[in-house]
């Protein structure tokens, strides 16, 4: 350690200290306001909780502090506890802290409104969960608007009752108390309580099957690049739970095999029991009974709390394991473990009910009453009753979460579907649309080249016309050889004049827009055979195409055939409508 830090250290510890001798000093009985120290000590108790608790908690067992001085450092002790993950043995201390600050509301109603929040997380880290544990906290946030409560305490109110909640299956109440706390922890900049309330918020989304929200929540996780080895092994955590229920098994279990061995190494026997549990659960569902077998055995052996309540859990998943595979001795010897931890429950709750009528009337009267309620089979019975009937609950519930999770899937699949086919009409409008294209494409491409033909045969129509009509008006034709001679000529003239030269019209870009034939094979062909495959491409007729290259339907079907020949021995396509025409 740097010398630096040594000092800073030895100066907290120096502090410390006086504030205990300062502090050990009795005050008077009457006095209204708390020690000046104390009001110190609560102003670190968040920064500094290990150091803090030790302080107070040595001030406590001094005794000599006034009644109001003593409730005041329950208050302290309990934050600093609770800063620090320590848990304290009871609510006794932080209850009587409640009652004092209870009659001193007038003048500490911050200090009784932190003091009822602390009583409800007190109550909840020693097992009560109930409402005993949830109206405290709900008051003190209901009286907080009458105090300046500090953000980070409000913080933790919204954050516990959101896990109270969650304990007693409220998860949509739960979900919102957990929001509340994650707007305030943003707000405070402190990654600590920020990433612990994101995981809680994680653990109730998936407990909701919100997959999709939980997915989010587990990327928030993974964002924290500061994370430590706690908080980094609380995110492997997350990942396995969301690939398993989202039938990922071997993912799954790729994650929780990590961790294991990092147990391993650790000697961490309550993170190996949870590690063997959920690879067993993996091996379940997929398939592999003996593995699951194994590692659900490998779970029970690594219970150290012997005292938890659902022990019998992981004996149910042996015995049920060891059924499948018709190992009945293991079977039978795993539900004898079920049935004695299932009737330790049932103790520990008779337990539970004897501590509390200890609280409200003298031990004599506690004590008969525990005795009748011991002798009772019916009420025992009835017990065993309610915890089969809660048994059947859970299995009812787990069955609905399957079914709810079937159809979820279902329901994505027919959204994928739906999506599928509209992409596939939209496929089919944008070739259809294309096809268009191409057809008006085409369509304008054969107007270029049929348009001009047609405007010169008109051409030629009309000058044939005229020079009829100047035949007829001219009575000495026929006597006069020379006329007739030059009207021949004219004629040839006219002929030669008007006829459909290929390239006049078709253009070697024009051609391959009609024909698809590239230029390099157009190449093979003459003026003739060109204008002729043009014309064929367009769908003219036999008859038309008599007409417009001045000829005759009989010359034309022989040169059809003579060039259909001609492209198959050149290895050139047929466009479509020249292989249709005869």
């Amino acid at each position: 350690m740097p010398k630096t830090d040594r000092l800073l250290k030895s100066g907290f510890y120096a502090g410390l200290i006086l504030l205990l001798i300062s502090l050990a000093a009795c005050r008077p009985a009457d006095e209204q306001q708390p020690a000046e120290n104390l009001v110190e000590l609560d102003s670190m108790a968040y920064r500094y909780p290990k150091y803090i608790y030790n302080v107070v908690n040595n001030l406590i067992k001094q005794n000599q502090l006034t009644s109001y001085d003593r409730a005041y450092a329950g208050l302290i002790l309990s934050i600093a506890a609770d800063n620090m993950g320590r848990t304290l043995p009871s609510d006794s201390l932080i209850s009587a802290t409640v009652d004092v600050f209870a009659q001193r509301s007038d003048y500490t109603p911050n200090n009784y409104v932190r003091a009822l929040i602390y009583q409800g997380i007190t109550r909840f880290h020693t097992g009560i969960s109930d409402n005993r544990a949830y109206l405290p906290i709900k008051e003190a946030l209901t009286l907080s608007e009458l105090s300046r409560l500090d953000p980070k305490t409000r913080q933790k109110a919204c954050y516990y009752l959101g896990v109270i909640h969650t304990k007693n299956n409220n998860v949509s109440q739960a979900h919102e108390y957990f929001r509340q706390a994650y707007v305030i922890a943003e707000n405070l900049k402190d990654s600590v309580i920020l990433f612990k309330t994101c995981r809680e918020m994680y653990w109730n989304r998936m407990k909701a099957l919100d997959f999709l929200t939980a997915r989010t929540l587990l990327e928030t996780l993974q964002s924290f690049s500061n994370a430590n080895k706690e908080q980094i092994r609380d995110i492997r955590n997350a990942e396995a739970l969301y690939y398993n229920s989202n039938k990922r098994y071997r993912t799954a279990l790729k994650i929780d095999y990590n961790l294991l061995r990092t147990d391993i190494q650790n000697k961490d026997s309550n993170a190996l029991l949870a590690d063997y549990y959920r690879i067993s659960d993996n091996y379940k569902y997929l398939n592999q009974p003996d593995s699951a077998l194994h590692y659900g055995e490998l779970a029970t052996r690594n219970i150290r709390d012997t005292t938890f309540y659902l022990n019998y859990y992981y004996y149910l998943n042996v015995a049920e394991l060891a059924s499948q595979m018709k190992n009945w001795d293991k079977s039978t010897a795993a539900y004898q473990q079920v049935y004695r931890l299932m009737n330790k429950t049932i103790n520990n709750q008779l337990n539970t009910q004897i501590l509390e009528l200890e609280r409200k009337y003298d031990l004599a009267s506690a004590e008969n009453r525990a005795m009748k309620l011991k002798n009772n089979n019916i009420i025992l019975q009835l017990v065993l009753i309610i915890l089969t009937m809660g048994l059947i609950i859970t299995l009812l519930i787990f069955r609905n979460r399957s079914r709810l999770q079937k159809e979820q899937e279902k329901s994505l699949q027919q959204e994928k579907k739906i999506l599928e086919q509209k992409q596939l009409i939209a496929e089919a409008n944008e070739k259809q649309m294309m096809l268009d294209k191409q057809l008006a494409e085409r369509k304008l491409v054969e107007k270029q080249f049929v348009i001009p033909i047609y405007r010169q045969i008109s051409q030629r129509n009309n000058a044939i016309k005229n020079f009829l009509l100047d035949l007829q008006s001219n009575s000495h034709i026929a006597k006069n050889p020379q006329i007739l001679q030059k009207i021949e000529t004219e004629y040839h003239d006219f002929v030669q004049t008007t006829n459909i030269s290929e390239p006049q019209f078709l253009t070697d870009e024009l051609f391959s827009g009609l024909t698809g034939i590239s230029s390099e094979e157009s190449r093979l062909f003459n003026e003739s055979e060109r204008m002729m495959m043009a014309f064929m491409a367009t769908g003219s007729d036999n008859q038309q195409m008599a007409t417009l290259m001045n000829t005759s339907v009989e010359s034309i079907r022989v040169r059809k055939s003579k060039l259909k020949k001609k492209m198959l021995e050149n290895k050139v396509k047929i466009p479509e409508k020249m292989e249709t025409e005869g």
